[in-house]
């Protein structure tokens, strides 16, 4: 009989299941999405590897698993600090200074996924998921006034990843996003 580390089965899967979720997501930060693989991910987190397999079927789904929680819990970060902000420009800016911060602190959806390395099964759910992040900032900047609310949303974007990568690269943080937001704040102003 295996040994449940938990004060029930179900709370003993869940944990299991959140350890294998938590090293697949550990990989696809640090290396990539061709490192994660069951063997790595089991490696990762201390489990054999039929354990991987007995809760997600295939590589695929185990990717698909650690993407689709790496942004969840980005997108509902930056739902919370959006909420807390008043006026348009205080919304797109609380959004900008989230999105650098949970960057600069892992490896989240605001990094680099190259849709090539996924599974044709993820690739749909991902640009779902990106549509979601980017749904507050989307609000944010059409409530602002601007002529063209996708082509400003997508420049936004832009400007936030493109300070992710200074940030990877050894730029400092607070200096990073002070930077961009007053690069976005010209922006949103010519684009009134």
């Amino acid at each position: 009989m295996p040994r449940i580390d938990a004060p029930t089965v179900a709370e003993h899967h869940v944990m299991r299941r959140d350890a294998i979720i938590a090293a697949a997501r550990d990989l696809l930060g640090s290396a990539g999405a061709s490192a994660v693989t069951p063997a790595a991910v089991a490696g990762r987190s201390g489990l054999a590897r039929t354990s991987v397999y007995q809760y997600f079927p295939s590589t695929g789904a185990l990717l698909a698993a650690a993407v689709e929680a790496t942004f969840a819990d980005s997108s509902a970060a930056l739902a919370a600090g959006i909420e807390q902000a008043g006026d348009p420009r205080s919304r797109i800016h609380a959004y900008v200074c989230d999105a650098l911060r949970l960057a600069a602190r892992d490896h989240g959806p605001f990094h680099q996924l190259t849709l090539s390395d996924l599974p044709p099964e993820c690739v749909a759910r991902v640009r779902e998921l990106h549509d979601e992040l980017v749904a507050p900032l989307r609000s944010a900047i059409e409530d602002f006034g601007v002529r063209d609310t996708t082509l400003v949303t997508g420049l936004v974007f832009g400007a936030i990843s493109a300070a992710v990568q200074l940030v990877d690269h050894g730029r400092d943080l607070d200096e990073t996003t002070t930077a961009t937001l007053s690069f976005i704040d010209a922006g949103l102003d010519a684009a009134r």
